[in-house]
C-alpha cells in the first residue's frame, strides 16, 4: 500500500476499464450510426463532437477503449502462453531442442509484424480486433521466451529441483509445479508490458491501414482522424481523446510493470 506508483497505475487502469464497460450503459449511443452533422465540435448533445461521418466521438471512444484493452489482453495472453511453453521446454531440455527452439525464436524476433499483416491484409480485407490481436500475440513472444529460458536454466540447478528428481518426479512435472511457479511474478510483469506494446502496435498498424478494419478501436479512431487531416485543420476532438486515452493507458501499464518489478524484486524493494 506504500507503493504509490502501483496505486496510481492500478487506479488509472481500473478507471479506464470501468469507462469502457460502464460507459456504454451510461451513454447508450451507437458509435457506428450517424446521429449529427459532420465534424461538429464538442458542445451540447455531443460532449466530444462528431467525426467526418457524423458519428458520436464519445460513443466511439467508449467502445474503442474496450476494444483496445481487449486486444492488449488477448495478444499478451497468447504471447505469454507461447513464451512459457517454448522458454520452459528449451531451458529445461537443452541440447539440440534448445538450439532449434531458440533459432525459431530468433527468426520470429527478426520478422517484422507489419510484413505479416501486409500479407494477411491481401487475403483478409476485413480484419476483426480478434484477428489483429492473435497476429500481434504470435509475434510478440520471443523476447519473453528467451528470458524464461535463461531463468529455467538457472532454476533447474537449484536444490529443490534435485529433491524433486530424487522423489521420482518427471521433467514435465518439475517444470509445471517447481520451475514455472517460481517465475510467475516475472511473467506477470512481462504480461503487463506486452499488453501495453500490443495496444500501441494495434494503433500504429491500424493507422497505416493494415490493422483493424471491423469495429471501433482507438487505432481506428486515430486512422479516421488522420484521414480527415485533423491536426492541420484543428479538429482536436478527433485525435486528442483517442490519443490521450492510449497514451494514458500505455504509460499506466508501464508504470504498473515498474511498480510490480519493484514489489517482487527484493533488491529494488530495499531501495
Amino acid at each position: 500500500m506504500r507503493n504509490t506508483r502501483l496505486i496510481l497505475a492500478a487506479a488509472v487502469i481500473l478507471a479506464t476499464i470501468l469507462f469502457g464497460l460502464v460507459g456504454r450503459w451510461v451513454y447508450p449511443v451507437d458509435p457506428a450510426t450517424r446521429i449529427g452533422g459532420r465534424l461538429q465540435p464538442p458542445g451540447r448533445g455531443f460532449p466530444l463532437g462528431t467525426d467526418v461521418q457524423g458519428r458520436d466521438v464519445l460513443a466511439q471512444l467508449i467502445r474503442g477503449t474496450t476494444t483496445s484493452l481487449t486486444i492488449g489482453v488477448i495478444a499478451a495472453s497468447i504471447a505469454s502462453a507461447i513464451a512459457i511453453i517454448i522458454g520452459a521446454v528449451s531451458g529445461y531440455k537443452g541440447g539440440i531442442l534448445d538450439e532449434s527452439l531458440m533459432a525459431f525464436a530468433n527468426i520470429v524476433l527478426a520478422f517484422p509484424t507489419i510484413l505479416l499483416l501486409l500479407v494477411v491484409a491481401v487475403f483478409v480485407p476485413v480484419r476483426s480486433p480478434l484477428v489483429v490481436a492473435v497476429l500481434i500475440g504470435f509475434t510478440a513472444w520471443p523476447g519473453l521466451a528467451r528470458a524464461i529460458r535463461a531463468q529455467i536454466m538457472s532454476l533447474k540447478e537449484r536444490e529443490f529441483v534435485f529433491l524433486s528428481r530424487m522423489a521420482g518426479w518427471s521433467g514435465e512435472k518439475i517444470v509445471v509445479f517447481d520451475l514455472i511457479p517460481n517465475m510467475m511474478a516475472y511473467v506477470f510483469t512481462s504480461f503487463v508490458v506486452i499488453m501495453s506494446i500490443a495496444m500501441l502496435a494495434e494503433a500504429g498498424l491500424t493507422m497505416i491501414g493494415v490493422g483493424v478494419t471491423q469495429g471501433v478501436s482507438l487505432g481506428v479512431m486515430l486512422f479516421w482522424a488522420q484521414m480527415s487531416d485533423a491536426v492541420r485543420r484543428g479538429l482536436y476532438w478527433l485525435f486528442v481523446p483517442p490519443g490521450g486515452v492510449l497514451t494514458l493507458v500505455s504509460a499506466s501499464l508501464l508504470l504498473l510493470a515498474t511498480a510490480l518489478d519493484q514489489m517482487f524484486n527484493p533488491r529494488l524493494r530495499a531501495q
